[in-house]
Protein backbone atom coordinates (compact mmCIF):
# COMPACT_ATOMS: atom_id res chain seq x y z
CA UNK A 1 0.00 0.00 0.00
CA UNK A 2 1.41 3.41 -0.86
CA UNK A 3 2.31 5.60 1.86
CA UNK A 4 0.92 9.17 1.88
CA UNK A 5 3.57 12.13 2.50
CA UNK A 6 3.89 14.05 5.70
CA UNK A 7 2.22 17.00 4.60
CA UNK A 8 2.90 19.02 7.72
CA UNK A 9 6.24 17.48 7.27
CA UNK A 10 6.09 18.67 3.61
CA UNK A 11 4.85 22.33 4.61
CA UNK A 12 8.19 22.65 7.06
CA UNK A 13 10.63 21.78 4.77
CA UNK A 14 8.98 23.89 2.12
CA UNK A 15 9.01 27.00 4.51
CA UNK A 16 12.69 26.29 5.01
CA UNK A 17 13.67 25.68 2.01
CA UNK A 18 12.37 29.41 1.65
CA UNK A 19 14.16 30.88 3.86
CA UNK A 20 17.40 29.85 3.43
CA UNK A 21 16.67 30.70 -0.19
CA UNK A 22 15.56 33.91 0.73
CA UNK A 23 18.68 34.65 3.04
CA UNK A 24 21.38 33.31 0.33
CA UNK A 25 19.72 35.67 -2.19
CA UNK A 26 19.51 38.71 0.14
CA UNK A 27 23.21 38.02 1.27
CA UNK A 28 24.16 37.94 -2.10
CA UNK A 29 22.33 40.99 -3.59
CA UNK A 30 20.28 42.99 -0.73
CA UNK A 31 16.88 42.86 -0.12
CA UNK A 32 15.67 45.67 -2.60
CA UNK A 33 17.88 43.85 -5.69
CA UNK A 34 15.98 39.96 -4.99
CA UNK A 35 13.11 39.92 -6.29
CA UNK A 36 9.96 37.25 -5.15
CA UNK A 37 10.51 35.00 -8.28
CA UNK A 38 14.26 34.68 -7.50
CA UNK A 39 13.50 33.51 -4.26
CA UNK A 40 10.64 31.10 -5.26
CA UNK A 41 13.30 29.20 -8.23
CA UNK A 42 15.96 29.17 -5.69
CA UNK A 43 13.77 27.48 -3.09
CA UNK A 44 11.97 25.31 -6.00
CA UNK A 45 8.70 26.55 -5.18
CA UNK A 46 5.83 28.36 -6.81
CA UNK A 47 4.47 32.11 -5.56
CA UNK A 48 1.29 30.52 -4.27
CA UNK A 49 3.57 28.53 -2.05
CA UNK A 50 5.93 31.40 -0.55
CA UNK A 51 2.79 33.52 -0.30
CA UNK A 52 0.93 30.59 1.69
CA UNK A 53 3.67 30.98 4.36
CA UNK A 54 4.86 34.23 4.28
CA UNK A 55 2.58 36.64 2.27
CA UNK A 56 5.22 38.62 0.86
CA UNK A 57 9.33 39.32 0.58
CA UNK A 58 8.53 41.83 3.49
CA UNK A 59 6.88 39.70 5.93
CA UNK A 60 9.48 36.61 4.61
CA UNK A 61 12.42 39.40 5.26
CA UNK A 62 11.10 40.10 8.71
CA UNK A 63 9.76 36.32 10.32
CA UNK A 64 13.50 35.28 8.62
CA UNK A 65 15.21 38.17 11.08
CA UNK A 66 12.90 37.53 14.19
CA UNK A 67 12.69 33.87 14.34
CA UNK A 68 16.51 33.42 14.00
CA UNK A 69 17.27 35.84 16.35
CA UNK A 70 14.93 33.93 18.85
CA UNK A 71 16.34 30.61 17.57
CA UNK A 72 19.92 32.26 18.11
CA UNK A 73 19.20 33.61 21.55
CA UNK A 74 17.86 30.49 22.95
CA UNK A 75 20.65 28.58 22.13
CA UNK A 76 22.93 31.17 23.68
CA UNK A 77 21.11 31.33 26.32
CA UNK A 78 20.85 27.64 27.21
CA UNK A 79 24.99 27.91 26.87
CA UNK A 80 25.59 30.20 29.32
CA UNK A 81 23.49 28.38 32.10
CA UNK A 82 25.58 24.76 31.28
CA UNK A 83 28.84 25.83 32.51
CA UNK A 84 29.46 25.85 36.22
CA UNK A 85 31.74 28.85 36.75
CA UNK A 86 31.39 32.03 35.13
CA UNK A 87 34.74 31.86 32.71
CA UNK A 88 32.56 28.21 31.46
CA UNK A 89 29.61 29.96 30.95
CA UNK A 90 31.62 32.81 29.00
CA UNK A 91 33.80 29.98 27.04
CA UNK A 92 30.60 28.07 26.09
CA UNK A 93 28.65 31.39 25.11
CA UNK A 94 31.45 31.79 22.23
CA UNK A 95 31.57 28.23 21.61
CA UNK A 96 27.45 28.36 20.46
CA UNK A 97 27.96 31.79 18.94
CA UNK A 98 30.48 30.42 16.28
CA UNK A 99 28.67 26.97 15.90
CA UNK A 100 25.44 29.15 14.98
CA UNK A 101 27.53 31.18 12.63
CA UNK A 102 29.36 27.98 11.01
CA UNK A 103 25.37 26.58 10.50
CA UNK A 104 23.84 29.56 9.20
CA UNK A 105 26.53 31.84 7.59
CA UNK A 106 24.03 33.38 5.13
CA UNK A 107 21.54 34.54 8.12
CA UNK A 108 24.84 36.41 9.60
CA UNK A 109 25.63 37.65 6.23
CA UNK A 110 22.38 39.45 6.16
CA UNK A 111 22.72 40.95 9.37
CA UNK A 112 26.50 42.41 8.44
CA UNK A 113 24.82 43.69 5.21
CA UNK A 114 21.99 45.56 6.49
CA UNK A 115 24.41 47.26 9.56
CA UNK A 116 27.45 48.27 7.00
CA UNK A 117 25.39 49.21 3.67
CA UNK A 118 21.77 49.78 4.81
CA UNK A 119 19.37 49.56 2.06
CA UNK A 120 16.30 52.25 1.23
CA UNK A 121 13.14 49.92 1.33
CA UNK A 122 14.52 47.52 3.93
CA UNK A 123 11.71 46.79 6.54
CA UNK A 124 13.28 47.72 9.56
CA UNK A 125 14.93 46.10 12.40
CA UNK A 126 17.47 47.15 14.61
CA UNK A 127 19.82 45.12 14.34
CA UNK A 128 21.94 47.27 16.92
CA UNK A 129 19.76 46.47 19.48
CA UNK A 130 19.85 43.10 18.41
CA UNK A 131 23.74 42.64 19.16
CA UNK A 132 24.30 44.74 22.80
CA UNK A 133 21.68 41.12 23.77
CA UNK A 134 25.67 39.24 23.86
CA UNK A 135 27.15 42.14 25.96
CA UNK A 136 24.35 42.55 28.26
CA UNK A 137 24.24 38.47 28.90
CA UNK A 138 28.68 38.60 28.80
CA UNK A 139 28.27 41.34 31.01
CA UNK A 140 25.93 39.48 33.75
CA UNK A 141 28.31 36.99 33.41
CA UNK A 142 31.34 38.67 34.45
CA UNK A 143 29.12 40.64 37.03
CA UNK A 144 28.41 37.59 39.16
CA UNK A 145 32.29 36.29 38.74
CA UNK A 146 33.52 39.87 40.32
CA UNK A 147 31.07 39.65 43.30
CA UNK A 148 32.56 35.99 43.57
CA UNK A 149 35.86 37.07 43.19
CA UNK A 150 36.44 34.02 40.29
CA UNK A 151 37.02 37.18 37.79
CA UNK A 152 38.74 41.19 37.80
CA UNK A 153 38.38 44.07 35.56
CA UNK A 154 35.18 45.88 34.31
CA UNK A 155 32.15 44.04 33.70
CA UNK A 156 30.95 46.11 30.55
CA UNK A 157 34.47 46.61 29.30
CA UNK A 158 35.31 42.55 29.31
CA UNK A 159 32.00 41.59 27.49
CA UNK A 160 32.36 44.27 25.00
CA UNK A 161 35.82 43.50 24.22
CA UNK A 162 34.65 39.40 23.69
CA UNK A 163 31.94 40.59 21.68
CA UNK A 164 34.21 42.76 19.56
CA UNK A 165 36.96 39.88 19.12
CA UNK A 166 34.29 37.84 18.24
CA UNK A 167 32.81 39.71 15.87
CA UNK A 168 35.93 40.55 14.10
CA UNK A 169 36.29 36.92 13.57
CA UNK A 170 33.19 36.17 12.41
CA UNK A 171 33.91 38.13 9.74
CA UNK A 172 37.06 36.85 9.08
CA UNK A 173 35.57 33.88 8.71
CA UNK A 174 32.62 35.11 6.19
CA UNK A 175 34.60 36.57 4.27
CA UNK A 176 37.66 34.48 3.88
CA UNK A 177 36.85 31.64 5.62
CA UNK A 178 39.54 31.98 8.20
CA UNK A 179 39.64 31.92 11.52
CA UNK A 180 38.63 28.83 11.84
CA UNK A 181 34.79 29.11 14.57
CA UNK A 182 36.10 26.33 16.76
CA UNK A 183 36.70 25.48 20.20
CA UNK A 184 40.43 26.45 20.56
CA UNK A 185 39.29 29.81 18.89
CA UNK A 186 36.75 30.48 21.81
CA UNK A 187 39.31 29.45 24.32
CA UNK A 188 42.19 31.58 22.92
CA UNK A 189 39.68 34.77 22.52
CA UNK A 190 38.51 34.29 25.91
CA UNK A 191 41.87 33.67 27.69
CA UNK A 192 43.18 36.73 25.54
CA UNK A 193 40.63 38.92 27.18
CA UNK A 194 40.16 37.81 30.38
CA UNK A 195 43.92 37.56 31.62
CA UNK A 196 44.53 41.12 29.63
CA UNK A 197 41.39 42.94 31.38
CA UNK A 198 42.85 40.85 35.69
CA UNK A 199 46.11 42.04 34.45
CA UNK A 200 44.69 45.89 33.69
CA UNK A 201 43.03 45.72 36.94
CA UNK A 202 46.07 44.66 38.97
CA UNK A 203 48.39 47.27 37.72
CA UNK A 204 46.00 50.47 38.69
Amino acid sequence: MRKHPNTSALRGSGKEAIRNAAAELFAEKGFTATSTREICERAGITKPVLYYHFGNKEQLYEELVRDTYYEYRKEIGRAARRGRTPREKMLRVLIAIYAYVRRRPNYWRVGFRMVLAPEKGTPPVDYVEMSQADEKLLAEIVRAGVRRGELRGDPEFIASSLVGMTISNILGFLLAGQPALDKALARKTLALVIEGCARKSTSR
